[in-house]
């Protein structure tokens, strides 16, 4: 079994491979103070709860933005005997032409997204994850990286105002809403947090495909989709393992 990981801001994403199939996906919080001994334990424990014996992992790849914990996690797999490790970084084979002036400033979670996006063949096409940031990644009609976008994440934009506003209170974000006319404080921090990630999704895809020169295909992903695809206007896919199964297609091109 392939063990596929991505260290995010707020969650550690895993997921487990046989052969083609997806067999479990799972997430832990993402804690950067804890050790590989921490996360070694925590990492026996989702394999134990998804019924995966650490002696048939044959190998992981790693991805992340948070610095340090490719390490960490490294380290962790290790402790349970998984000695075939690939970190997502710059010298190893994507298959993807990203056309940036840094091209190692793209996050490998954006890199492997975008591979997993190009291989459903669905071109071109603007992956948006809506997590603790919402990116845009933009794919031509070849398949090569040729544009992004980044702002605060739908939870993080509503956190900042609270902390920022005096008078606004703390709001919990949930998957229905009676509609955009609201009456009180909370509600109309919910509306704008909600229906105002939709409408920028909506509008940016929009320009992308001024850009294009022609519609894209879009991707939706991330912890946060949930809470907007309702109220999307533009036709979109929902790929919740959109990330992980870029990752394991990685690691396929590297150790095929």
């Amino acid at each position: 079994m392939l063990i596929a990981v991505n260290a995010g801001n707020s969650h550690v994403l895993l997921g487990g491979y046989e052969e083609d199939a997806q067999v479990f996906a799972a997430s832990i919080a993402t804690e950067p103070k804890q050790t590989g001994d921490d996360y070694a334990c925590k990492l026996r424990q989702v394999f134990d709860l998804y019924g995966v014996p650490s002696g048939c992992i044959r190998g992981a790849v790693l991805s992340s933005v948070v610095p340090g914990m490719v390490s960490v996690l490294e380290n962790a797999l290790r402790l349970l005997g998984v000695t075939d490790v690939i970190e997502v970084s710059s010298g190893v084979k994507t298959g993807l032409n990203i056309r940036s002036e840094q091209p190692r400033q793209v996050g490998s979670d954006r890199v492997a997204a975008a591979v997993a996006a190009r291989a459903k063949g669905k071109l071109p096409c603007v992956v948006v994850c809506l997590g603790t940031a919402t990116t845009f990644t933009v794919l031509d009609q070849a398949g090569a990286l040729v544009g992004s976008a980044i702002t605060a994440g739908v939870r993080l934009s509503v956190e900042a105002l609270r902390q920022q506003a005096a008078q606004l209170p703390s709001v919990a974000l949930e998957a229905k809403n009676e509609g955009v006319l609201a009456r009180n404080t909370v509600d109309a921090m919910r509306v704008g947090a909600v229906f105002g990630a939709a409408a920028m999704v909506d509008g940016m895809v929009e320009r992308f495909a001024e850009a294009l020169g022609q519609t894209p295909h879009m991707i939706v992903t991330g912890d946060s989709a949930p809470l907007v695809l309702p109220y999307l206007r533009a036709a979109c896919e929902y790929d919740r393992n959109l990330l992980l199964d870029g990752l394991h297609l990685i690691w396929k091109r590297n150790r095929s």
